[in-house]
């Protein structure tokens, strides 16, 4: 008798399971001992979504993984396979799935999953977590709430001047002996979005950029990319502009991050190489589009953080071979 889950599908997005067949928000996944079925709704372009069930032979389904509640595996359709992902609400229930799932793998897939678990076994020996990242996420926060409090942000039309006093990049000023203000203004934000975006950013960039160049050459990286976003802001503006915002830095990670990967000693598996040099440039691509079609958006930060960050990662990138373990 089949056992029945709720699962939460998703669109084909960054850090979502992938998902081949187009189903999308809730649905439902049945696991028999003949056949795993799949329904939900399906996307449709240009057309209101419909139901669909999809019904996959059990010796069709190929590389099933887990990862706490989210669930990846593929189906094999003739030569072809075609991948499904979802998130269940719990991790028993992922456990559960994985237990009925065939735990049949490809050749290709086999060889990802090994450099995969190399992958993490070097970071969680070099870099168990990532405390730095965290930090500058609390400090900017708290920074933020102080200038809420003091009312920063209160009348939008004060609000520009309001951040010249508690250290913007103001090229006035900046250009003419306040220096500090390169690094201060990093630590400001403009608005409560901006603040948002930026350090729901940091989070998903941060910590695994923390735990590849380790916290101390992670705060040299970060603070070095940023420094280096300011002077691009500045430079742009002829020294006449004010800007502030962790962006430039964050962009500068992404930088660190290309400059990690170029490294042929760097220690990770050319498969995880190939995974997140393809999730990092989308990201860049991405985001230095849309600065241009939206308007206030510093692109010369971060594309100056950007710069300096792949520049400072050249130089602060470590090996994560551990030695005696398994090459």
């Amino acid at each position: 008798m089949a056992e029945r889950f709720t699962v939460r599908f998703y669109m084909n997005t960054p850090n979502r399971p992938k998902n081949d067949f187009g189903f999308f928000d809730d649905g439902v996944l049945e696991v028999g001992p003949d056949a795993v079925t799949l329904s939900g709704k399906v996307h449709r372009s240009f057309r209101f979504a419909r139901q669909h069930a999809e019904r996959i032979e059990q010796q069709n389904v190929w590389n099933a993984w887990s990862d706490r509640d989210e669930i990846i595996f593929d189906c094999r359709d003739g030569n072809k396979l075609r991948t499904v992902g979802f998130t269940v609400s719990s991790p028993n229930d992922s456990r559960r799935i994985m237990e009925l799932l065939p735990m049949q793998q490809t050749k290709d897939y086999a060889v990802r999953q090994t450099e995969r678990e190399v992958f993490y076994d070097r970071i969680q020996h070099w870099s168990p977590g990532s405390p730095v990242m965290w930090t500058i996420l609390a400090v900017n926060v708290a920074i933020f709430g102080l200038m809420w409090l003091a009312g920063v942000y209160k009348n939008p039309s004060t609000t520009a001047l309001a951040l010249v006093k508690w250290g913007s990049n103001f090229g006035l000023l900046t250009a003419h002996g306040q220096w500090w203000r390169l690094v201060s203004s990093m630590f400001l934000h403009g608005g409560a979005l901006h603040i948002l975006f930026n350090m729901v950013a940091l989070v998903q960039i941060g910590g695994l950029v923390e735990r590849l160049f380790g916290s101390s050459r992670f705060i040299a990286l970060y603070l070095l990319a940023g420094v280096c976003g300011s002077f691009a802001s500045l430079w742009w503006t002829h020294g006449v502009g004010n800007s502030v915002g962790a962006s430039g830095a964050i962009f500068g990670l992404m930088g660190g991050l290309l400059a990690f990967l170029r490294n042929p000693h760097s220690g990770v598996p050319a498969t995880v190489v190939k995974d997140l040099r393809g999730s990092a440039t989308g990201f860049i691509l991405f985001n230095i589009f849309a600065g241009f079609v939206y308007p206030h958006t510093d692109n010369a930060a971060h594309i100056g953080g950007l710069v300096g960050g792949y520049l400072a990662g050249l130089l602060l990138a470590r090996s994560l071979h551990v030695p005696g373990a398994r090459a």
